[in-house]
């Protein structure tokens, strides 16, 4: 499968594409691409046994597309740790470098790195590495969008991208910090949290926070 197939596959897992159907437009903005051409690029991918797509609705990973975006987000987090770790890269630099490599990585390749590792749990952004882990950490958690208000919530899993992060960073949210929903505002997009860790309010864009993920306490 070329890279290109595979990132889509990627994105679409870690947009929650394993159970439910993800807008084109999502991929497009994660992606940077217009819709058209995702919609030709999720036409192939149909094709090939990899997706389901609904009209209207979006895209989700068939049970074939799963296991094959599990193995290869597993190469891409085991990367992210070995550049935080030893090489000094920051969270919000990672992801690019891990995105090359990941393409590149043999699955024995990947079981020595992750034995070089320490068979480390998470990457950077809150994610599973081990594949099990994986399937469970999505079945327990939740866009923050998606979380009721006033249900105090932990953050789980942020998505790999490098804007998104740097305005995580500037709201002082991080992987584990509790929050709490105590409004939403539509018309506005905004979502307004009470950061356990730092006892204050905050406001976030609901757009961002459909891409970080939560766990209940």
């Amino acid at each position: 499968m070329s890279p290109t197939k595979e990132d889509y596959l990627k994105i679409l897992f870690e947009l929650g594409g394993r159970t439910e159907q993800v807008p084109n437009k999502e991929i497009a903005n994660r992606l940077n691409i217009s819709p058209p051409t995702v919609t030709e690029m999720m036409n192939s991918l149909v094709k090939s046994g990899w997706v389901a797509y609904t009209p209207y609705k979006g895209s989700k990973l068939t049970r074939e597309g799963t296991e094959y975006a599990k193995k290869l987000i597993r190469k891409h987090r085991l990367w992210e740790v070995f550049l935080v770790k030893h090489l000094g890269f920051s969270i919000n630099e990672v992801h690019t470098e891990a995105e090359l490599l990941e393409h590149a990585t043999s699955t024995a390749l990947a079981d020595k790195l992750e034995h070089y590792l320490d068979y480390p749990a998470y990457c950077p952004h809150g994610g599973a590495i081990s594949v099990d882990h994986m399937e469970a950490q999505e079945v327990r958690t939740v866009h923050l969008t998606e979380a009721e208000i006033g249900a105090p919530v932990r953050i789980s899993r942020i998505v790999d991208d490098e804007k998104l992060l740097r305005y995580v960073k500037n709201h002082d949210l991080k992987i584990g910090d509790p929050v709490t929903v105590t409004d939403r505002d539509s018309a506005l997009d905004l979502l307004t949290l009470h950061h356990g860790t730092a006892d204050k309010e905050i406001q976030i864009s609901q757009t961002v926070a459909q891409y970080l993920f939560v766990e209940h306490m």
